[in-house]
C-alpha cells in the first residue's frame, strides 16, 4: 500500500511537471513577529 502512494506521488509530480506552467509554491506556516531586542547606549 505504501509503494502504491509512492507511485501515485511520483506520477503526479511527474504531471505537473510536465504542464510547462510554472508552480506556486504557498507557505502553510504562520508568519510570527519578532520583536528586535532593545539595547542600552553604550557610554564611551
Amino acid at each position: 500500500m505504501l509503494a502504491e502512494k509512492f507511485f501515485l506521488v511520483l506520477e503526479t509530480l511527474r504531471s505537473h511537471a510536465s504542464d510547462g506552467k510554472p508552480q506556486i509554491v504557498t507557505s502553510t506556516t504562520e508568519h510570527v513577529p519578532v520583536a528586535p531586542s532593545r539595547r542600552k547606549p553604550v557610554k564611551g
